[in-house]
């Protein structure tokens, strides 16, 4: 089976640092690569920002696409003329499209990947032409593919409630924890070494995430010395800047007490998490989310919303809160921060849940998807 992975459309999310797309894709393929040598893998990505990880694996070819630009709009415009072309080029069984889209006129049977849904479910964060753009462009897609996967079951059910997807054509594929964040949970978490505690806050800075509320709830807790903690928050610049989320800190009195690290590489991730006393991750809308998963691997306790499909990734390991009322999120972190005992059931808890999330098991599962969509598109084929 020859299968054309199209990673164009991540775009600048496959830069290091920019989020989890590059490491996913990554992870996804090379356990693909290693699950079936038999079958030939094409990656296709932006020439300017080259998935070199996969070059050596085993049947695996990258495919560097110079046409699409780091610019939004020629890349967008490339996806929808030319790239079509190059994917038809491959002449593959199956077409595997990692992130929301796939090309009209690209070449079929093709399963797309559901990434996120926030221009259905928060409209207002994106301007009025992108949304119009990514709900069209999404729509199609979505409804065109011969197979969704989803990384949640919760992403599944909006897909179905928001554009009408058959369940038949749905699939629930949860992804897996980077070798590097799974190797811990073989090793106890280590001693804490910081000077002063913190809490942490990890993920690109889309509207979404909730940075304003978050900074409400730990200015609150500051303001009545319930907690000695700093708040690091680790993230690239989206709707949000750092300049902004700085500037709201100042307004709010803690300007001292935030530290704003930006993106940092993938590799480099894991101390963050280890040595902070939880992760704070009130997001208010998520597909997946992996920082919740990755902090429950390295022991470090999860605070998360209540939404989404937050609860069924952390899986009754984490102190869920409703991500829009303030004092509930002051409250959570308070009391995990101070109770040292709901911290190690959280901690134990947590080390548990991310033991069921493995790319290997999510390769198993899609390379079954991607061979269900060859075999039937041969079935019928004249």
């Amino acid at each position: 089976m020859r299968v054309a992975v199209d990673a164009v459309a991540a775009g600048a999310g496959l830069l290091p640092g920019a989020g989890p797309l590059r490491h996913t894709t990554v992870n996804l393929v090379g356990a693909l690569a290693d699950l079936a040598p038999h079958c030939s893998w094409h990656v296709l990505c932006p020439a300017f920002a080259p998935l070199h990880e996969l070059s050596n694996r085993p049947s695996t070819s990258v495919h560097s696409v110079r046409f699409a630009a780091r610019m939004r709009p020629v890349r967008v415009l490339y996806q929808n003329s030319g790239y079509a072309l190059a994917l038809r080029r491959l002449r593959p069984h199956v077409s595997l499209h990692t992130v929301n889209v796939a090309p009209p006129f690209g070449p079929q049977p093709r399963v797309v990947m559901l990434r996120s849904l926030q221009c259905f479910t928060h409209p207002r964060q994106f301007g009025w032409l992108r949304r119009m753009y990514l709900q069209f462009a999404l729509r199609r897609s979505l409804l065109g593919a011969d197979r969704v996967v989803a990384g949640t079951t919760a992403a599944a059910r909006d897909a179905q409630r928001l554009l009408g997807l058959a369940p038949g054509r749905l699939r629930v594929v949860h992804h897996g924890l980077a070798p590097h964040i799974a190797s811990a949970l073989h090793k106890p978490p280590p001693a804490r070494r910081t000077e002063r505690p913190y809490l942490l806050a990890v993920s690109t800075f889309y509207g979404h995430k909730n940075y304003p509320r978050l900074l409400q709830a730990f200015a609150s807790l500051r303001r009545r010395n319930a907690i000695p903690h700093h708040l690091r928050i680790v993230g690239a610049d989206a709707d949000h800047t750092a300049a902004d989320l700085r500037r709201v800190a100042t307004e709010l009195g803690v300007g001292d007490s935030v530290s704003l690290l930006g993106p940092v590489p993938h590799d480099q991730i894991g101390p963050h998490y280890q040595q902070a006393d939880a992760l704070v991750y009130v997001s208010l809308a998520e597909t997946f989310g992996h920082p919740p998963l990755e902090a429950m691997a390295l022991g470090c306790p999860v605070i998360a919303s209540n939404t989404t499909s937050l609860p069924e990734i952390t899986g009754g390991a984490a102190q869920l809160v409703d991500p829009t009322d303030v004092q509930a999120i002051a409250s959570a972190i308070e009391r995990v921060v101070t109770q040292p005992q709901r911290r190690a059931e959280l901690v134990a808890r947590g080390r548990q849940r991310a033991r069921d999330f493995t790319w290997p098991r999510a390769a198993e599962s899609l390379l079954s998807v991607l061979q269900e969509v060859a075999d039937a598109s041969a079935s019928t084929a004249p």
